[in-house]
């Protein structure tokens, strides 16, 4: 899995070993918990095949469907040639939810109790690129009633999944109560990401 610093920076490369831009962002499809496209800062030169306009001043931007994505290391690359390129854009890509608008959104629980705010999404890559949990920065009392250490070495950090979620506006609400959060913290296992080890809500 991965978590969203770790895609946002990389540059994504076409089959036949082009470089065609880096990625800026992401699109969210928060109703199906998937990202659906990648936010790419087009390379000088990429803007035609692409169907773009080209800008004097800055880059151009276009979405990239992340069905038409092969694999996520140190790059991101793509299923076809930079010649498809324009083939493989999301025209909704506005429409889709920005990372940006979604991180720092409150959560509270189906108590109306207040837990943190959103600080990460984290995706799965080789499976639809669907976002199977989300990463809260606990608030201070939402620690003490969780039972959580205050500590340095104790993270304020974490992770619920998206299955118990009910729904989002301008905050994300959770179908669970404190008392059932605190019964899945207590009970986590640990899930493997390709920088750092995030517990299992």
């Amino acid at each position: 899995m991965l978590g969203l610093e770790e895609i946002i920076g990389l540059e994504l490369i076409s089959s036949d070993a082009r470089v065609i831009g880096t990625i800026e962002g992401v699109g969210m499809d928060l109703a199906a918990w998937k990202i659906k496209a990648l936010k790419v800062g087009l390379r000088r030169g990429m803007e035609e095949v692409a169907g773009s306009r080209k800008r004097f001043f800055g880059v151009s931007k276009v979405y990239v469907k992340t069905s038409e994505l092969q694999s996520v290391s140190d790059a991101v690359i793509m299923r076809r040639p930079v010649s498809a390129l324009g083939e493989i854009i999301e025209p909704d890509g506005d429409a889709l939810t920005p990372a940006g608008a979604f991180m720092g959104m409150r959560v509270i629980c189906a108590n109306a109790a207040f837990v943190g705010n959103v600080d990460n999404v984290f995706v799965d890559s080789e499976h639809d690129w669907t976002i199977p949990f989300i990463q809260v920065k606990l608030d201070r009392d939402a620690m003490d009633q969780l039972a959580m250490q205050h500590t340095f070495m104790a993270s304020s950090l974490m992770p619920i999944r998206t299955s118990d979620v009910d729904a989002i506006g301008e905050m994300v609400i959770l179908k669970i109560n404190m008392d059932e959060l605190r019964a899945a913290l207590n009970k986590q296992q640990p899930v493997q990401t390709q920088k750092e080890t995030v517990p299992q809500a």
